[in-house]
């Protein structure tokens, strides 16, 4: 992959999206809240649910294709954000050489709301089912605070892999 991060279209389909956001939507109730980058928004790692390691498995080939790259998958990680939340600027470990970040269903009072995933200083609003690939330990990424009315919430998946050919290739899949 050339490019820092690209946007793909259809990442997961509809019917997908709609059954993992209403999976996280029932988990959410007995998950932690709170990890070293967010608090308030409950979180879930692929060694916890074999939902989230299938979709991260679902999506590796099209991830391959995206990137020109063979990957492999080291673990995924989901989020039901809440307002609030507020991901500073970072890059990630060498675990996420690869990642994707995809949009899930969200429930916003204002219609009109869209929050974004911001790549270095590029605001970028992911559609449903859509995601950015992106290298995590090259480009800086955050999200602004999430501004919406508190019963509101944003359901995201991530995806991280490793380039087979790359400095990070000896990493195993996290259990």
């Amino acid at each position: 992959m050339q490019e820092l991060y690209k946007y793909a279209k259809k990442m997961l389909p509809n019917e997908v999206v709609r059954f993992v956001s209403s999976w996280m939507l029932i988990k959410s109730k007995s998950l932690p809240t709170t990890d070293k980058q967010i608090q308030g928004s409950p979180w879930m790692h692929t060694s916890q649910d074999d939902v989230l390691t299938n979709v991260l498995h679902y999506c590796q080939s099209r991830v391959e294709k995206e990137t020109n790259l063979q990957l492999s998958p080291t673990y995924g990680y989901t989020r039901l954000y809440r307002p609030g939340a507020d991901l500073q600027p970072h890059l990630d470990r060498p675990a996420c050489e690869i990642s994707v970040s995809i949009t899930m269903q969200y429930s916003y009072k204002n219609k009109n709301y869209r929050w974004p995933i911001c790549m270095e200083n590029k605001p970028i609003i992911i559609e449903l089912g859509d995601g950015v690939i992106y290298k995590g330990c090259e480009v800086s990424h955050w999200r602004p605070i999430f501004t919406e009315d508190p019963t509101s919430w944003h359901h995201q998946i991530f995806l991280h892999y490793v380039d087979l050919n790359g400095p990070y290739s000896k990493l195993k899949k996290e259990v």
